[in-house]
């Protein structure tokens, strides 16, 4: 090879690098991505679709009937045993369970399924029907959160729904799941409706007991 080629190669490369250091140069130090983007932003995203949109609206504080419960339930951290959020109606108890899930699982990335109470019957009916509980609590044991909403709202002509809502609620306890449980009833109308062994379940053994008061 030529001297002068040679000495044009190095030129040439020297020139490509000169060229690369200078463009890398001018690149900003951060990037800035746009929320939406994000892990957080795409998680947000998809809790904006499953949250009912009363709920996501910002929390006026004076308009809360018992601020100490709600935030007992709202900034619960997600572990065992989860809230028994009850007590008057209109005082904020699925608003704090919404805020709670949020909070889990947009900045936590904790997924979570909830269950009006009647979809809760639907489903284990149906898996009950078919012999098939087992592969029920198995689906939900994939999620690290739970939520049931107005428990108390079920058809209470089915005897059977006492026993079902009791396995689940045996399930939660046993697993050690975190379960979220909403209820307009205390402990002293699911005792006398259900007895010793659901209610012991539901305010003790698979949650902790919050009663929301209009003070």
């Amino acid at each position: 090879m030529d001297v002068s080629d040679d000495l044009k190669g190095m030129q040439e490369d020297t020139a490509w690098r000169t060229q690369l250091l200078s463009a890398i140069a001018q690149l900003p130090e951060h990037v800035e991505i746009p929320y939406d983007r994000t892990p957080e932003g795409e998680r947000m995203a998809t809790f904006r679709k499953m949250c009912p949109p009363q709920f996501m609206c910002k929390v006026d504080r004076s308009l809360l009937k018992d601020p100490a419960a709600f935030d007992r339930v709202s900034q619960w951290d997600g572990s065992f045993p989860g809230p028994m959020a009850y007590g008057a109606a209109d005082t904020a108890k699925t608003r704090s369970v919404w805020i709670a899930l949020g909070r889990l699982y947009v900045r936590q990335n904790k997924p979570f399924a909830w269950f009006p109470a009647k979809r809760l019957m639907s489903e284990m009916h149906e898996a009950d029907e078919a012999g098939a509980l087992d592969s029920f609590f198995r689906r939900y044991a994939h999620y690290p959160v739970l939520m049931v909403d107005d428990l108390e709202k079920i058809n209470w002509d089915f005897g059977s729904n006492t026993e079902l809502i009791f396995s689940f609620y045996d399930w939660i306890y046993r697993e050690k799941r975190s379960c979220l449980t909403t209820s307009n009833k205390g402990q002293d109308w699911w005792l006398e409706r259900t007895g010793e062994g659901l209610t012991r379940r539901l305010f003790k053994d698979g949650h902790f007991a919050v009663e929301f008061k209009k003070l």
